[in-house]
């Protein structure tokens, strides 16, 4: 993949940081120095045609990004569905030159749950589209290791308090990655 594009959505995620620093009461710029040169992952997810009966309707389980956010340019074929509130699953087929935007669970620690990291999932295709292969390019916004992932003061209070123990976002990407099973 090019660089032009990792630049582009780095751009775009520096722009919606600047918006949710604002919206938490904090210096637009409050992430930029912690997101330049980041830990950042451009990835390119191929699901191939399904070609004999699926052993479940689910294509990737669901699970929230440990990012700061997740951008996501429209994919090739539906299938990515959120998380709501009540527990139930809403499609999601954004429209073309459009953006998906998932909240990962360092903005949710750093938060301390006001933003809440986004659950989801991608699911089979209706048989009648089993044929076609799915393809998306998720960008995953991740800070510098030392950034510090302790909860914003104005996000903690006497009927909110803290929910995390302090940790930096390199300590809690390899904790993370332990857990899942991607680094030992």
């Amino acid at each position: 993949m090019s660089l032009r594009l990792f630049r582009g959505f780095e751009k775009s995620g520096a722009i919606l940081l600047k918006a949710i620093a604002c919206y938490l009461g904090l210096d637009e710029n409050y992430f930029e120095d912690n997101i330049r040169n980041g830990n950042s992952i451009l990835r390119a997810i191929h699901y191939p045609p399904i070609t004999s009966e699926p052993k479940n309707a689910i294509r990737a389980e669901a699970h929230e990004d440990i990012n700061l956010i997740t951008l996501l340019v429209g994919a090739s074929a539906e299938g990515l569905e959120v998380q709501k509130m009540d527990g139930s699953w809403l499609p999601i087929n954004a429209p073309e030159n459009h953006f998906v935007i998932n909240v990962g669970d360092m903005l949710q620690r750093l938060t301390n749950n006001k933003l809440k990291s986004t659950t989801h999932r991608v699911v089979n295709p209706p048989r009648e589209k089993w044929a076609n292969p799915r393809f998306s390019i998720p960008f995953f916004l991740h800070p510098v290791s030392g950034m510090d992932l302790t909860c914003l003061p104005s996000c903690v209070s006497d009927s909110n308090p803290s929910q995390f123990e302090p940790i930096t976002a390199g300590d809690y990407l390899d904790e993370r990655l332990r857990e899942i099973g991607l680094k030992k």
